[in-house]
């Protein structure tokens, strides 16, 4: 359902969340992100989520990457469902071949619209918050 996209795409955002209000290069993201996102993959996810406008570059020698809105106002449903959303392509199929197959797509149906929920109720902050809480531990 979700691939390491989302998850790398995270890291990022997380990282420049923490910094928010400063501009970093793609070194220091990458460094602050402890190296757990593969450059290319982090610079193909940059480019996508500033197309999207969640994140937004700045050229020159204090240019860099940053998000385009405070923490609190990006839901993590933005960031996922922007690199991860094939799923939709299966539930918006129109009718149902089969009595069996309703029922089995009005259970994946239930489970997508729950993931969603979760997912748009946390934001950037609320995981900062979370990671340093469990810092704290």
């Amino acid at each position: 359902m979700f691939t390491m996209r989302s998850e790398y795409a995270l890291r990022l955002m997380i990282v420049m969340a923490k910094e928010y209000g400063n501009y970093l290069s793609m070194t220091e993201i990458l460094e602050k992100a402890k190296q757990s996102v593969p450059r290319e993959f982090a610079e193909k996810i940059l480019y996508t989520l500033k197309k999207a406008g969640l994140v937004k570059t700045r050229r020159g020698k204090s240019g860099g990457y940053m998000l385009a809105r405070p923490p609190k106002e990006i839901k993590v449903s933005e960031i996922v469902f922007l690199l991860d959303r094939k799923s939709k392509v299966f539930f918006d199929m129109p009718g149902c071949p089969d009595e069996l197959d309703c029922v089995i797509r009005a259970l994946w149906k239930r489970v997508e619209n729950e993931i969603e929920k979760i997912l748009s109720g946390v934001t950037l902050e609320d995981l900062i918050k979370e990671q340093e809480e469990k810092l704290k531990q």
